[in-house]
This record gives C-alpha cells, sequence and structure tokens, in this order.
C-alpha cells in the first residue's frame, strides 16, 4: 500500500475536522474522524483490516468493528454522513495524483518521455539556427 495515500487521507480528515486523529483519544469526534478513514481506506485503497489498524495502531478487530457499526453511525450523525461525502469527495479529487505505477509502466514511460526530450533538443536546434540566420540577414541589411 502507498503510504502517500494513507497519509494523505489522514490529513483530509484533520484538515476537516481540525484534529490529529493519531491521537488515542476516545472522544466522539475523534472516533468519528478515525471511522471515516478507515472507510475511505477500506473501500477506496481496498486496505486489509490489519493494515488499516497498523496505520492507526490498532487491533483488526478493532477497525471491523468500527466499520460494523459506521452506516448506523451515519445514520444516527447526519453532520457525519455530510462530512464523510465531502472528505470521500476531496480523496477522490486527490486520488489520480497516488497512482501507482508497475516498473514496466515507469519503463515505458520513461522511454517515452526520453523520446521528447530528443525531439525537443533537435526542435531546439532548428530554432537556434533559424534564430542564427535571422540575426545573420539582420547584420547584411544593416551594412549595406
Amino acid at each position: 500500500m502507498n503510504q502517500e495515500k494513507i497519509i494523505a487521507i489522514k490529513n483530509i480528515v484533520n484538515s476537516h475536522y481540525n484534529i490529529d486523529i493519531n491521537l488515542t483519544t476516545r472522544t466522539e469526534g475523534f472516533i468519528k474522524a478515525r471511522a471515516i478513514c478507515y472507510k475511505i481506506l477500506r473501500d477506496e485503497c481496498l486496505m486489509t483490516y490489519p493494515k488499516i489498524g497498523l496505520c492507526f495502531r490498532k487491533n483488526h478487530a478493532t477497525i471491523m468493528n468500527a466499520l460494523k457499526q459506521f452506516p448506523y453511525m451515519l445514520l444516527q450523525y447526519p453532520q457525519m454522513k455530510r462530512d464523510y461525502h465531502l472528505i470521500l469527495a476531496t480523496w477522490k479529487g486527490q486520488a489520480d495524483e497516488y497512482v501507482e505505477l508497475k516498473p514496466l509502466q515507469l519503463k515505458k514511460e520513461l522511454n517515452d518521455l526520453r523520446e521528447q526530450n530528443k525531439m525537443l533538443n533537435l526542435c531546439l536546434i532548428d530554432v537556434q539556427e533559424e534564430l542564427k540566420d535571422i540575426k545573420n540577414s539582420i547584420k547584411f541589411s544593416c551594412q549595406e
């Protein structure tokens, strides 16, 4: 799992609630915020319960219980439901930045970039030659 994704999701939740969900407090606001984070990590990033638990220094059973209770929490707290959808939308807007590429994809993209670089360098040489020709023609025109 891409660590940057986890950090990004935590930061979105932290920013939305203006808290630090890594704190171990069991107050209601933190519980709701962590539950939203668990839900996004599970559904959007396809993380396992143990991996989510490791991110929060929690047991996998804690994560399972929170996700089991999540639909009921949304029913009980309408503001939490709005917060969840807002945070989820924010994450989906940023998720493309965290696409993991396989080594073969990276090699192909690197080769494509090298080819583009070669073409740009050739174009630059052509432009420089044209500029030199223009300068020479201007010099010749001024001397007459």
